[in-house]
């Protein structure tokens, strides 16, 4: 599998927003994790605050692997996030029975308030 970063205006991260039912049209930092040639998964962040990112999207057109595929997205979210100097992530949920709320806990996110789950990273310094 490979991962592509690219942004809003892709055509491929387009059509997959639509099939769904989704539309995007805030600037974002796209990831398309490509499976021989066939986009399987993309996740997108746009900034949230001056200091925090916000995960916009995450969508998997696998039911095969769907906990490795999301992992890998939002870790490569995250790295990409670290680069433009973030200092944590966000991200909203509709309602407290999503079910990527599981895998968001997995990976150290937790909820400050009702619907919204955020990560801090970890200063190296």
């Amino acid at each position: 599998m490979e991962i592509t970063v690219t942004d809003e205006r892709d055509e491929r991260f387009i059509q997959m927003c639509s099939s769904f039912g989704c539309e995007v049209n805030d600037p974002q930092i796209v990831l398309l994790l490509n499976n021989f040639r066939k986009t399987v998964g993309c996740a997108s962040f746009k900034v949230y605050d001056a200091e925090s990112a916000e995960i916009v999207t995450l969508f998997l057109n696998s039911y095969d692997d769907r906990e490795k595929i999301s992992y890998k997205l939002i870790r490569q979210l995250e790295k990409i996030a670290m680069d433009y100097e973030f200092k944590s992530i966000v991200v909203s949920f509709d309602s407290r029975e999503d079910i990527l709320i599981d895998i968001f806990e997995k990976l150290d996110y937790i909820f400050v308030d009702e619907l919204l789950m955020k990560k801090e990273f970890k200063s190296l310094i």
